[in-house]
């Protein structure tokens, strides 16, 4: 089984729908915050973490804001939290940290038993906060089992359950993932290279408009109106940034998979122990690409996308073997083969797929296809070479 999520863009229109929206995020957000300090005292007293059935237990009765079911999830939520944060700090990461923040709202998580759709409409049940009734908008087709509801700020997600059915299986390609190159995908005799300057372009805008209005902000008087006025912006800004972002993956991600139809992907695991040694400004950026999300869209664009180690994978030459660093294109001393970097990434990962480990005379894409998600749509360059030498592409590399 897969899961799906639909998003719906929602707001409150009359008071009381306001009002039952402000009372139930604020109850989540006790919750919350009740836990984050219960859980800090726990801790520091050394004693032992009590397990989600007992924490249900415990609140039940105490947040009548909330439907049961949605105090049971926020729990959940909570207690998986901290669980993976302890599994990182066990593996030898002291920099994960367990949750501190103790917002005053917070989303809130229906599930399938308090949550309902009757007459195209969605039924959100809070306890003594109210019960809100979502039109479900035209267009929007709702498939498979609902198993959970996210309300937030200017949205409301829908998480389903969709079986799974059998996918053909074309060719199987190679896919390195990074930040100036979105996607770089190879089936050994044609590559695309779908560029990410747009992708990184949204994220600085995004976190230079965040720190203006959080320097702002920090002048203000918590809770005054010119305060709640700058949050509400902060928000809108930040679902702007996500929802530009989401667009650009599905549009690079579409473009893989409409040029390699039904293939199995092999993709390069991110975030290894290399990227840890960057310096400060390419380290956020590497942390700030979406490559769980592409990954997650390849997967059910394609036949499967699995992941493998790319470990020297863009260093490493697939002709001859021999290893060396490079910037945007990567030229072997030894054979003389020239290509872009990301190119040299996605052949080796592809090795790596098919035969477990890196391999010696690999055949090299013959075609790159350079292709821009969405700042230029439909304009594509497509690069002829032979597999010996590919120098004439180093200033088509540098450009992307």
């Amino acid at each position: 089984m897969s899961y799906r999520t639909i998003e719906i863009a929602w707001k409150p229109r009359s008071h009381t729908e306001r009002a039952t929206f402000t009372a139930c995020r604020i109850e989540a957000g006790r919750l919350w915050s009740d836990l984050v300090e219960r859980h800090y005292r726990i801790r520091h007293l050394q004693l032992r973490w009590p397990t989600k059935e007992r924490w249900q237990k415990w609140a039940k009765g105490r947040y009548p804001g909330l439907h049961s079911q949605s105090v049971q999830q926020i729990i959940a939520d909570f207690v998986e939290a901290t669980e993976s944060t302890r599994q990182l700090r066990k593996r030898g990461h002291p920099e994960a940290r367990y949750p501190l923040h103790k917002p005053r709202y917070k989303g809130v998580i229906y599930t399938n038993q308090s949550a309902a759709i009757r007459d195209d409409r969605l039924r959100l049940p809070n306890g003594t906060s109210g019960t809100f009734s979502i039109r479900i908008p035209d267009g929007v087709t709702l498939v498979g089992r609902l198993m959970e509801v996210r309300l937030d700020f200017d949205r409301v997600m829908l998480v389903y359950e969709v079986p799974e059915g059998v996918k053909p299986q074309g060719v199987i390609i190679g896919v390195d993932l990074g930040v100036n190159t979105l996607v770089a995908a190879t089936d050994g005799k044609r590559a695309m290279l779908v560029s990410g300057r747009e992708a990184k372009a949204t994220v600085q805008w995004r976190n230079k408009r965040l720190a203006t209005m959080q320097t702002r902000q920090s002048g203000l008087t918590k809770g005054s109106r010119r305060y709640k006025r700058t949050q509400r912006r902060k928000y809108r800004l930040l679902a702007k940034a996500a929802h530009r972002m989401t667009d650009i993956l599905h549009k690079a991600t579409r473009h893989v998979a409409s040029a390699f139809r039904d293939a199995k992907c092999y993709v390069g695991e991110p975030f290894n122990d290399a990227a840890q040694k960057m310096g400060r400004i390419q380290a956020q950026q590497v942390s700030s690409a979406s490559n769980a999300r592409i990954i997650k869209m390849l997967d059910y664009k394609t036949s499967g996308a699995i992941v493998v180690d790319e470990a020297y994978s863009s260093q490493t030459c697939p002709n001859c073997g021999s290893r060396r660093k490079s910037k945007r294109t990567h030229i072997c001393r030894e054979c003389g083969i020239t290509a872009p970097r990301d190119v040299i990434g996605a052949t080796n990962i592809l090795a790596i797929g098919k035969y477990g480990s890196l391999q010696t005379g690999c055949d090299i894409a013959r075609s790159i296809q350079f292709v821009y998600p969405q700042k230029y749509p439909g304009v594509t360059r497509v690069v002829r070479q032979d597999t010996a030498q590919v120098a004439p592409l180093a200033g088509e590399a540098a450009a992307l």
